[in-house]
């Protein structure tokens, strides 16, 4: 052993000295796993006083919950597997990646296992395993987390009552740890206050469950959970059932785009230049709404369908919203702001059908049994009576 300060070394010493020691490290902890499997077989922990295994490792040799756990699960696998000793000591493997490839490994499949996992981090194995066994994936969702008090957020970082030993101290007669003054958030440092805010913040995972799926778990702020339901809304008519994933995947194409095409990654395509027309087209004249009047529209009512009900309760849906002509184009109604309002599809059949009559758009239909119609395919419900009593918002 060296008997150097690794100050006093050179940088390329230091690193075949820190390769040396790696090698040392896992030599150590795989005859620790050895030697506690030995001790496990001979349920000695029990000569020893300990109801359990764990409750040794934690008591007597000071191992933590995670450092336990992890070397009791390896070394489990190991007794079942001898051959995993030598990827143990030459760092093909770890402990953590040995107890993700222990209940999936086999006699047969052991070895590939073994060599498509040599080297790989925490994140490629469990991809591993999941191609094999593919895991249950979380229903895809949103849910309120439940807010933090303030002063529980804003606290510094003395040891709490749990850390500090306080509920063994109450229990014995002592002062009650919570009856220690919290110290006031604005005497704290910054760096305290910074430590304790990323105390509250979750961490995103992505998880696979399949060979070809992964879940996504991320924490987000009201902003940004309003956005994404407005993102949902507006794809309404491209992805009907809203499913989450192919919204969040079309949010995500279309910022590659943006943002490719701005650092050069993306190559835009090329627009064929139209011919002008010979006169500018009128808006009766045309049945295509301009951009700038679909614009007008939307701030006007709000992103909303404007249909109100007999008892003066707006609609206001955003899903599947289109612009509805007040005197239908076909009738010769122009295509303006005057003349045009939102509305969610079923209150724009609603109104087809009172223009039009019911049996005549029922030609545009899907005969029964085809498939569903655009009302039912909306979410929307048989017509009824009393929604022939409905108007429009101004």
């Amino acid at each position: 052993m060296s008997s150097l300060a690794p100050a006093s070394l050179d940088s390329n010493v230091l690193a075949v000295r820190l390769r040396e020691l790696a090698g040392e490290e896992r030599n150590v902890q795989v005859d620790f796993l050895l030697h506690l499997d030995e001790f496990d077989r001979r349920r000695a922990y029990v000569e020893a006083g300990h109801a359990s295994l764990w409750a040794f490792c934690l008591k007597v040799l000071h191992l933590r919950e995670g450092a336990a756990g992890r070397r009791i699960q390896a070394m489990r696998v190991l007794r079942r597997f001898p051959s995993l000793e030598a990827p143990l000591r030459d760092g093909r493997v770890c402990l953590s990646t040995v107890g993700l490839l222990g209940p999936v490994l086999t006699e047969e499949n052991v070895d590939d296992l073994l060599a498509r996992a040599a080297y790989r981090t925490r994140a490629e194995v469990e991809h591993l395993v999941a191609s094999i066994h593919a895991r249950t994936a979380p229903r895809a969702g949103i849910r309120k987390l439940p807010e933090r008090e303030p002063a529980k957020a804003s606290a510094a970082l003395p040891l709490t009552a749990q850390d500090t030993g306080g509920e063994r101290a109450e229990s014995s007669g002592g002062a009650p740890a919570s009856a220690a003054p919290m110290p006031d958030a604005r005497s704290t440092s910054p760096a305290t206050r910074e430590v304790a805010t990323e105390r509250t913040k979750r961490r995103s995972e992505t998880v696979a469950v399949t060979e070809s799926h992964w879940s996504l778990r991320v924490t987000l702020d009201r902003a940004c959970k309003e956005d994404l339901e407005t993102l949902r809304c507006l794809l309404s008519h491209k992805i009907p059932d809203g499913d989450l994933a192919a919204v969040l995947h079309e949010a995500i194409r279309c910022a590659i785009d943006k943002h490719g095409k701005r650092k050069g990654a993306v190559v835009p395509e090329r627009k064929t230049k139209r011919p002008e027309p010979m006169a500018a087209a009128s808006p009766a004249a045309t049945s295509t709404i301009p951009a700038i009047v679909r614009r007008a529209v939307w701030r006007r009512d709000g992103g909303r369908c404007a249909w109100v009900g007999p008892d003066g309760c707006r609609c206001s849906s955003r899903w599947k919203l289109e612009l509805d002509h007040i005197q239908p184009a076909a009738l010769g109604g122009p295509s303006t702001i005057d003349n045009l309002r939102l509305a969610c599809r079923a209150h724009n059949l609603l109104h087809a059908e009172r223009i039009f009559g019911r049996e005549h758009m029922a030609r545009f239909r899907r005969h029964a049994g085809a498939g569903p119609t655009p009302l039912e395919r909306a979410g929307g419900a048989p017509l009824r009576p009393a929604m022939q009593l409905g108007m429009w918002a101004p």
